[in-house]
């Protein structure tokens, strides 16, 4: 683990948030030893986070950058379902298309029994909601 001097401190680099990286390039309290660490780790963290790996496509990059984002990064479920009903009105008409082939899929592993305690109430839900979508003859 890559680690720099931070005020007289010891840190390891994967600990500090992006903000906290790019506040001390900015500042004179690091060294250039540990300037050019702290490039280097930005540098290798938007490559993994951003850039797609063999065989992935933008669309890849994005489930993985969502999923990484639902593994501890998100804070507020429902700030963030506001926001983004709070977009452009074409990309919610997009983004619930996601949502709504998300929920085939879950209520698709429902049906098959592709499911386990820890995603069970979603797949369930899922069923549930197309279901009632299907009795409302409503197109999907």
């Amino acid at each position: 683990m890559e680690k720099i001097n931070v005020n007289g401190r010891e840190t390891e680099i994967y600990y500090l948030s992006n903000r906290e990286m790019v506040d001390l390039l900015k500042g004179d309290t690091l060294s250039e030893e540990d300037k050019n660490k702290v490039n280097q780790y930005i540098i290798d963290r938007f490559e993994y986070e951003n850039c797609p790996k063999v065989g992935e496509d933008r669309d890849d990059v994005f489930a993985r950058q969502f999923s990484d984002f639902m593994n501890g990064r998100c804070n507020d479920i429902q700030k963030v379902a506001s926001l983004m009903a709070h977009d452009h009105r074409y990309l919610q008409q997009q983004m619930f298309k996601v949502c709504l082939e998300y929920i085939k899929i879950l209520a698709d592993n429902y049906e098959n029994r592709y499911f386990d305690g820890r995603n069970e109430w979603a797949c369930t839900a899922s069923k549930h909601m197309l279901d009632g979508i299907k009795k409302a003859n409503y197109p999907y």
